[in-house]
């Protein structure tokens, strides 16, 4: 619980009404006494008029109400933040479960948090106040940052898929001995994939978010605060700059470079390069000559 006031000195704003205490985070729709809500849109109609404390954005007409009221940027991201700070204290315990394996020469710091059934293998290393749910396998010589949260069922720093071809038609397997590198404060989505280098790292630098059911192949890098939502696929050696978004169900092609606060569309196919600040949705993405080349290959099965 925590007062009004505490929380507009948090945000470094002032409070319209009175100083009330917040005792849970609730939603528009369902709004009680000594909550706190967010309300995003200026064209919203109704204005609360609960005993409860509303974010707002500045110049709506709350006059009548009796809710308290935070004039802030964005209401969404104060929320959030509040959420973050206040009430999510206690939920998380510190330690290994029980049911984890562990490998040799492990550095884990006593702030980290990891849950049932993982498995972490050699020389790993995770940073302070990282949070491991359950069921995520992290493969040997994997580092982690500080601050990141991995959610059940990822797998980070297992082999990739690459095979040569002999004379006579068959495989074979190219080794991976490489590694994977996470930044601090990066969040990693449950069932997810980052395979590691080759002969060298697979990197994901700080702030990067990366959704449910994504994978990144072996060479990729990942630049600071992109977020690559759900069933995206990164091919082998592709450079994301930072600050993108690459949505969902979305492909790109190996060796491809994604400049800086790119943003590619929702089933996106990226065949060349991408110059910053670019926006690629669909099949704009793909230029003609590779559409013609993909459709051939479909119809012939080459």
């Amino acid at each position: 619980m925590v007062k009004v006031s505490e929380i507009a000195n948090y945000l470094q704003k002032k409070y319209i009404g009175k100083d009330i205490l917040i005792k849970k985070p609730a939603s528009l729709d369902n709004i009680v006494k000594n909550s706190i809500v967010f309300l995003n849109k200026r064209k919203q109609k109704t204005i609360p008029s609960t005993e409860a404390l509303v974010l707002i954005p500045k110049g709506l007409d709350i006059n009548g109400s009796k809710s308290t009221f935070i004039e802030v940027d964005n209401p969404r991201l104060s929320f959030a933040k509040i959420v973050n700070k206040y009430f999510l204290v206690g939920q998380r315990k510190k330690g290994i479960h029980k049911t984890c394996v562990l490998g040799k020469k492990c550095r884990i710091d006593k702030s980290v948090s990891i849950g049932a059934n993982c498995v972490i293998g050699s020389g790993v290393v995770i940073g302070a106040n990282t949070i491991i749910n359950n069921n995520v396998v992290i493969s040997d010589n994997v580092i982690v940052g500080n601050n990141c949260y991995i959610k059940s069922g990822a797998i980070i720093g297992e082999d990739g898929f690459g095979f040569e071809l002999e004379k006579d038609g068959s495989l074979v397997r190219i080794p991976h001995i490489g590694n994977v590198v996470i930044a601090s404060n990066v969040e990693i989505g449950s069932n997810s994939i980052i395979v590691r280098g080759t002969l060298n790292s697979t990197i994901i630098e700080s702030g990067v978010k990366i959704d449910d059911h994504v994978f990144i192949a072996h060479n990729c890098h990942v630049s600071n605060d992109t977020i690559i939502t759900a069933c995206a696929e990164i091919s082998g050696s592709v450079n994301i700059g930072k600050n993108c978004w690459i949505g969902p169900n979305s492909s790109i092609i190996q060796k491809v470079n994604i400049g800086d606060s790119s943003t590619i569309g929702i089933g996106a196919l990226i065949t060349k390069d991408v110059e910053k600040n670019s926006k690629y949705m669909g099949l704009n993405s793909i230029d003609l000559k590779s559409l013609v080349l993909l459709k051939r290959r479909i119809k012939y099965g080459k």
